[in-house]
């Protein structure tokens, strides 16, 4: 027996996992921050230990999807404790590329921190660790896509993004078999490592109209940050991200999806093509 319990679930990873387990009929239900219509549902907020621990009672594995808000590491906590106490068996959790506690980088550092709190729960744990995600294209940065001009603050170096669909299918594989995974850390990347410029030509190939990239300097990304209203330790972590990519350090290409899928990730322009409407 197997009982797996969702958390993040209404999210860019949690959506295609949902539907990735219902199509293996896998035995779960998902964590809802309030009641909603689903009878596989359970409430709970990260905040809540108290309630975290009755949501995480006769789980045996537990997704772990976390918001990226400024007090990430205290929910982390909330929920280590929680699935202690209520006697969860696996946690897996969606972390991301190059997590170190030690890293010299706010955001590594930061789930590398959140990593090592789970991994001290003494539960078997298996780590997720993507790269950044194709679905930004169509999410925060479409708008940017429709009016013909992408901004970006990374040097234009080279990125190996990754559809979330992967993740959740990687998810998804390690969820219904958890136990030859404990302990396990999975780096996972797309199969190509292409430029801001390059993403951008794919673009306007597909689309059949010209999308051009413009860079900025990270100065000037926080700067937009700010003006946002980003909070400061959002703008250091989000910053920290355009510094790994600026630093040549995000381009390196990991094996794992393919080693755990058997396929090759999905690549930019088939992701493109699956979503032309987005940006229409």
């Amino acid at each position: 027996m197997n009982k797996i319990l969702i958390t993040g679930a209404s999210g860019n990873i949690g959506t295609p996992l949902v539907e990735t387990l219902q199509l293996q009929g896998a035995d779960f239900e998902i964590m809802r921050s309030k009641a909603g219509a689903s009878g596989t549902s359970r409430v709970a907020s990260f905040s809540d230990t108290s309630a975290l621990q009755i949501a995480f009672t006769g789980i045996d594995t537990l997704f772990v999807l976390l918001p990226l808000v400024q007090n990430k590491l205290e929910l982390a906590t909330n929920v280590a404790k929680a699935a202690k106490a209520a006697g969860v068996k696996h946690i897996v959790r969606s972390s991301g590329a190059g997590a170190d506690p030690q890293s010299a980088f706010a955001l590594p550092k930061l789930q590398g921190t959140i990593d090592q709190v789970f991994q001290d729960t003494g539960i078997a744990t298996t780590f997720l660790r993507p790269s950044g995600f194709m679905q930004n294209y169509s999410g925060f940065m479409a708008g940017m896509i429709r009016m013909g001009t992408v901004y970006g603050a990374t040097a234009n170096a080279a990125q190996s993004l990754i559809d979330v669909r992967d993740i959740a299918a990687v998810a998804a594989r390690i969820l219904m078999n958890p136990t030859i995974h404990a302990g396990k850390a999975y780096t996972l990347t797309g199969g190509e490592a292409l430029t801001d410029r390059e993403r951008v030509q794919i673009l306007s190939d597909v689309l059949g109209r010209t999308i051009s990239f413009v860079e900025v300097s990270r100065e000037a990304g926080r700067t937009s940050m700010v003006q946002m209203g980003i909070h400061e330790t959002m703008v250091q972590w989000l910053d920290s991200l355009n510094a790994i990519i600026a630093a040549g350090y995000a381009g390196g290409i990991s094996p794992d999806v393919q080693t755990l899928l058997g396929r090759s990730p999905i690549d930019f322009r088939q992701f493109v093509k699956d979503n032309q409407k987005v940006w229409q």
